[in-house]
C-alpha cells in the first residue's frame, strides 16, 4: 500500500468541496424552481462522475480515494431520511437509494481500480456512463415525446433510453482513444456500441434506483473484460436484431415491458452462448405458445380464466426468466464447457416449457372438465393440477415441436436425443401439473367465493385454503422445468 502523501490529502480536500459544490448548486437550482428535483439529481450526477478524472491523477493512496465515496453513503442516506438535501431528494424519490447506491459504486470500483483489477481509466469511464448516460437519459427523457412505458412502476422512454445509448457510446470512445494508446478508431467505435448497448439496457430494465449500482459495475466489467473480444461484435449483432423483436412484441401485446426486456437480455445471452441454434429453441417456444395463448380467446374469456389465474397472458419478467432461466444457464454453461450435455439441456428445458403452456392454453378447451393430477376428481377450467385427454395431447404435441429442434441445435447428438428430448418435455408438463395440485397456493375469492390463484382481488386480499403463499404459477413452471432437465440428462448420461 502506497503511504499518504501531502499531494493526497490536498486531493481528499478538493474532493469534498468539489462534490459539495455541484450539491449547493443542485439545491440553488431547485429551490428556485428552474430545474425539476430528478433534473437536479442527474445534473449532481453528471458533476460529480467527473471527480473520478481529478482523483486517478491526484490521489495515489486506495485509502484516501476511499474516504470520499465512504463518506457519502453516510452523508446521502442521512440525508434521504432528514430529508436535508432538498435538490436531490423529494417524496417521489424519498425511498429510493440511488444516491446511496451511486456512492457504493464510486468506493467499489476504487478498491477494484486502485488495488490493480482493472486500470484506473477502465473504471472512470464506467463512473461517467453512469454520470452522463444516466443523467442525459433521464433530462432527454423528461424533454422529448416519444413512445414509453412502465418497467417495474417506472416510466421509461425510448428518447431516454437512446440517449442512454449514444452518451455511453461516445464517452467509452473518447476515454478509449485518450487513455488507450492501442486503439484504433475503428476498435474504439465497436467497443463503444457494445457498451454502450449494455449500459442502455442495464439503464432500463434496473428499477428502484439500483440503476447507479448496475451501470458503473456491469459496464466496467463488460467494458473491461468484454468489449476488446470478438465477443462484443456478437453482442452488437444479436442485441439489435433482438430488440426489434423484443419491441414488436411488445406492441403486439404479446408482452408487458419487463417481459419484453426480460426476453431481450434471455434471448442475447441464449444466443451467444448457445447460437443460432439456441436462439431457434427460444422462437420456438416464445411464437408457439403465443398462437395457441391466442386459440379460441372468447371461450377462455367466458371462462374466467383471467380471474382465476394471477397473470394474464401478456409475459412479464418473472414469467419469462420463470419458463427461459433453466434453458438460458444451459447455455451459459455450453459457451463455457463445449459440452453438447449443455444443449441438450436446453433443448429439453423449453421443451417443457412449451409442453406445459400448450396443455394449460389448450387443456382448458376439453369437452369435459379436467380431473386432479392426484385424485382425479373433477376440477373447474383453469384452476392448477388438473389434467385432460386433450391437455396430453397438447403437451405432447408442443414437446414434440421443440425435440425435432434437436436435428439443428445438436445433429450430432440428434437420433440419441430425441427421445429424451420429447419425453423430459412431457414429463416436465405433467410434474407441473402435480405441483400445482399439492404445493401451489390457492385462495378463496373474497368476492365470489370461488377457487382462484391470485391472492388478490383487485385490492381485497384473498384466503388461502391451499399450498404456500411463495408457490405460485411462476415458481411451479421454474421447477418443474429445473427437475426434468436434470432428470433428463440423467438419462441422456446414461444412455450414452
Amino acid at each position: 500500500m502506497s503511504t499518504i502523501q501531502g499531494k493526497d490529502l490536498l486531493g481528499l480536500i478538493f474532493s469534498f468541496v468539489y462534490v459539495f459544490i455541484f450539491i449547493g448548486l443542485a439545491n440553488l437550482l431547485s429551490g428556485r424552481g428552474a430545474v425539476s428535483p430528478k433534473t437536479s439529481r442527474k445534473l449532481v450526477h453528471i458533476g460529480v462522475s467527473h471527480w473520478w478524472l481529478f482523483a486517478m491523477f491526484w490521489i495515489e493512496n486506495p485509502v484516501i480515494a476511499s474516504i470520499g465515496p465512504a463518506v457519502f453513503i453516510i452523508l446521502n442516506w442521512i440525508s434521504i431520511k432528514a430529508n436535508a438535501f432538498k435538490g436531490m431528494n423529494n417524496e417521489e424519490f424519498r425511498h429510493n437509494y440511488g444516491t446511496v447506491y451511486f456512492p457504493i459504486s464510486l468506493l467499489l470500483l476504487v478498491l477494484a481500480s486502485w488495488y490493480g483489477l482493472m486500470p484506473n481509466w477502465a473504471a472512470g469511464t464506467a463512473i461517467l456512463i453512469l454520470g452522463w448516460g444516466d443523467g442525459l437519459a433521464a433530462i432527454v427523457g423528461e424533454a422529448v415525446k416519444s413512445p414509453s412505458g412502465k418497467v417495474f412502476g417506472w416510466r421509461k422512454s425510448m428518447a431516454g433510453t437512446i440517449a442512454m445509448f449514444i452518451a455511453s457510446s461516445l464517452v467509452v470512445f473518447f476515454m478509449t482513444r485518450s487513455f488507450d494508446p492501442q486503439s484504433t478508431i475503428g476498435s474504439a467505435m465497436i467497443r463503444g456500441l457494445g457498451t454502450g448497448l449494455v449500459a442502455a439496457y442495464l439503464e432500463v430494465f434496473s428499477p428502484f434506483g439500483l440503476d447507479n449500482i448496475t451501470i458503473p459495475l456491469g459496464t466496467a466489467l463488460y467494458f473491461f473484460y468484454i468489449s476488446p473480444l470478438p465477443l462484443n461484435v456478437t453482442l452488437i449483432l444479436a442485441f439489435s436484431g433482438l430488440a426489434v423483436a423484443a419491441y414488436a412484441a411488445w406492441y403486439k401485446n404479446a408482452v408487458t415491458a419487463e417481459g419484453a426486456l426480460a426476453g431481450l437480455g434471455l434471448g442475447t445471452v441464449i444466443y451467444m452462448g448457445a447460437g443460432f441454434g439456441g436462439l431457434l429453441v427460444l422462437a420456438a417456444f416464445f411464437i408457439s405458445s403465443t398462437v395457441v395463448s391466442r386459440i379460441r380467446r372468447e371461450k377462455k374469456e367466458q371462462l374466467g380464466l383471467l380471474k382465476i389465474h394471477e397473470k394474464g397472458d401478456r409475459r412479464d419478467a418473472l414469467q419469462v426468466f420463470a419458463n427461459g432461466g433453466v434453458g438460458m444457464l444451459s447455455s451459459v454453461l455450453y459457451a463455457f464447457t463445449g459440452n453438447h450435455l449443455f444443449l441438450i439441456a436446453l433443448l429439453v428445458s423449453f421443451s417443457a416449457a412449451t409442453a406445459d403452456t400448450w396443455a394449460s392454453e389448450l387443456g382448458v378447451l376439453n369437452r369435459s372438465k379436467p380431473r386432479s393430477i392426484i385424485n382425479l376428481k373433477p376440477l373447474e377450467p383453469g384452476i392448477s393440477g388438473g389434467v385432460s385427454p386433450f391437455g396430453f395431447a397438447a403437451s405432447l404435441v408442443g414437446s414434440l415441436i421443440i425435440a425435432i429442434l434437436v436435428f439443428v441445435v445438436a445433429p450430432a447428438e440428434a437420433l440419441r436425443a430425441l427421445v429424451p428430448v420429447l419425453i423430459g418435455g412431457f414429463m416436465g408438463a405433467l410434474f407441473d401439473s402435480f405441483l400445482g395440485a399439492t404445493l401451489q397456493a390457492q385462495y378463496r375469492c373474497a368476492e365470489t367465493g370461488r377457487l382462484v390463484e391470485r391472492p388478490y382481488t383487485g385490492e381485497v386480499k384473498n384466503t388461502l385454503i391451499k399450498g404456500f403463499p411463495w408457490m405460485n404459477n411462476d415458481m411451479v413452471n421454474f421447477l418443474s422445468i429445473l427437475v426434468a432437465t436434470f432428470v433428463t440428462s440423467f438419462w441422456y448420461i446414461a444412455i450414452q
